[in-house]
């Protein structure tokens, strides 16, 4: 007398739509794309979580570092990213939108370098985070890039003398140095490149095969969401 109501929820059961994959965003640890120590702040996470609100799609966000998530973005596992685009990208992941630009540069000790130019930075050590492809720039320039797990291990290396120079971005040069305990006017800061950042989503991602939350995530940001974005970019100088 069982067997008729189970066969008959499991019939039903199979009827139901498909729980749609889980999606993770991982952020790079970068202040202030990033919080380190808070994964729900800075740039990226904010960004990222307004736009897939808008879109009514739900979104995971935690923090990897910066080589991890972008493999993360290769194999699927990391659905979005906010990042500087360039070719070997575009392999594994799509351009959504661009929310704004990053300009990449150095930051050194002015008693140690009255003023340098970029040209002057042959030979010197430069603090460069691991997998960014900010400061491409500094390879033809002949400087001595030394592999940093964070913007934070640089600017301490810095400060006690251990790099010449180190990679600061803007927005949030300023804010870094200050939760570093450094004081702004003991430093110089050289810019190097102006890049535009965008927003990648993974080929391999559940979201690619569904053309409707894509098209609904393009929307996001234009208009109304073009203008967040640029706010929130703003707070953050």
């Amino acid at each position: 007398m069982l067997a008729w109501p189970i066969g008959l929820v499991v019939a039903l059961l199979l009827c139901l739509p498909a729980q749609a994959a889980p999606l993770t965003a991982y952020t790079v640890p970068v202040f202030p794309w990033t919080f380190p120590d808070q994964p729900e702040r800075g740039v990226s996470p904010e960004i990222l979580r307004f736009l897939f609100d808008r879109a009514g799609l739900t979104v995971t966000l935690s923090t990897l570092p910066y080589v991890r998530a972008i493999n993360g973005l290769r194999s699927g596992e990391n659905v979005a990213a906010v990042l500087i685009p360039d070719a070997e990208r575009d392999k594994f992941a799509a351009q959504l939108c661009q929310i704004g630009q990053i300009r990449s540069g150095v930051l050194y000790k002015h008693q140690r370098y009255q003023q340098l130019a970029p040209s002057r930075l042959s030979g010197m050590v430069v603090g460069v985070p691991r997998g960014t492809r900010a400061l491409d720039r500094l390879k033809s320039l002949d400087a001595d890039l030394y592999p940093l797990e964070s913007v934070e291990q640089g600017l301490r290396m810095l400060k006690a003398d251990r790099l010449d120079a180190t990679f600061v971005s803007r927005p949030g040069s300023i804010s870094a140095l200050e939760q570093a305990g450094l004081k702004s006017r003991d430093y110089h800061w050289l810019e190097i490149d102006v890049q535009p950042v965008v927003i990648y989503i993974s080929h391999k991602s559940p979201l690619m095969q569904d053309k409707a939350a894509m098209a609904r995530l393009k929307a996001a940001c234009e208009g109304p969401g073009r203008a967040r974005m640029a706010a929130l970019l703003k707070r953050y100088q």
